[in-house]
């Protein structure tokens, strides 16, 4: 017991504590900070429980008093009947070719045009660079129908391609209308956190601009390319206010409309919807718990600028 009372004096003093009135306060800002710590997780996971349980409960358990927080009779009926009494799979195929096709784009677009930002100064630089933020700034409501009536029919190209609306080409184009802004303002700003030495070696190595760019410079920005693209594919695919109004038909529909279907002017089929909303919110949940660390450097590589 005196061994281990000497070798707790000799850390307080190593840092610097006195063990008679500093340990009780780091202990309660210990337990203070985990104590909110455990609140905080409480409240953003519980909703997420809840809609997990009540999937599996059946129909008739999902309304009955009192409330139970874990389905006695578990099933999994609500998840095959969804499929089987919608076309679900094609909603979620919907879901995968749009948010798919726009990230790939937008990622595209978006690391291009934040390498050309960071690192050459051309006449309008910034003038550019703040008209495309801008534009993001711009309440996505307020656009609805200007993109309704291009939507339908689009300028300049209208007489060859005819209506684009109800196609997933209309929100593939309306999303990476919204998200490249968002891309290019991630990935300059990683870019800004890479060392211009090494398209400076890239050169004295005999590389040119664009096999530096390739070979030197994506490896490096791989954290801000993955965060960007979790981004781009996540926030495509819950997207809702823009799927309802340019398309009317499962041809075009994604999982979060198909969703809301389960919600009728005087009745909620609360079963199926928990059922489809987990389906909808599973690429978000697990994006968010395997590649919690590219998102995070991805966003802050950038604030300092090497």
């Amino acid at each position: 017991m005196s061994t281990e009372t000497s070798r707790l004096a000799r850390l307080t003093e190593s840092l610097g504590l006195d063990a008679d009135n500093e340990w009780p306060s780091v202990v309660r800002e210990r337990l203070i900070s985990y104590g909110l710590l455990g609140v905080y997780v409480f409240v953003v996971w519980f909703p997420i429980y809840y809609i997990l349980i009540t999937s599996f409960k059946p129909t008739s358990d999902v309304l009955s008093l009192p409330i139970t927080f874990f389905p006695h009779d578990a099933t999994i009926q609500n998840y095959v009947d969804i499929f089987n009494n919608r076309p679900f799979e094609l909603y979620t195929f919907n879901s995968l070719v749009v948010a798919s096709t726009t990230t790939v784009i937008v990622v595209t677009l978006g690391t291009l045009s934040g390498y050309t930002f960071s690192r050459y100064d051309f006449l309008g630089n910034k003038a550019l660079l703040l008209s495309i933020i801008a534009a993001r700034m711009i309440p996505p409501i307020a656009l609805i129908v200007p993109f309704f009536q291009i939507m339908s029919q689009p300028p300049l190209i209208g007489g060859l391609t005819g209506s684009l609306y109800d196609t997933r080409i209309a929100l593939i184009l309306t999303y990476t209308f919204f998200n490249l802004p968002f891309a290019v303002w991630i990935m300059k700003n990683y870019f800004d956190g890479v060392p211009e030495s090494l398209d400076e070696q890239a050169k004295v190595d005999g590389c040119s601009t664009w096999e530096g760019f390739v070979k030197i410079i994506l490896p490096v920005a791989k954290p801000g390319i993955a965060a960007t693209a979790i981004l781009a594919f996540i926030f495509s695919w819950n997207e809702f206010v823009f799927a309802l109004v340019l398309t009317s038909s499962e041809q075009a529909q994604t999982l979060p409309i198909a969703v809301s279907l389960f919600v009728a002017d005087d009745f909620v089929d609360w079963a199926h919807l928990a059922a489809g909303g987990m389906i909808a919110a599973l690429p978000g949940i697990l994006f968010g718990l395997f590649f919690q660390r590219y998102i995070v450097s991805g966003l802050t590589q950038g604030a300092v600028k090497e």
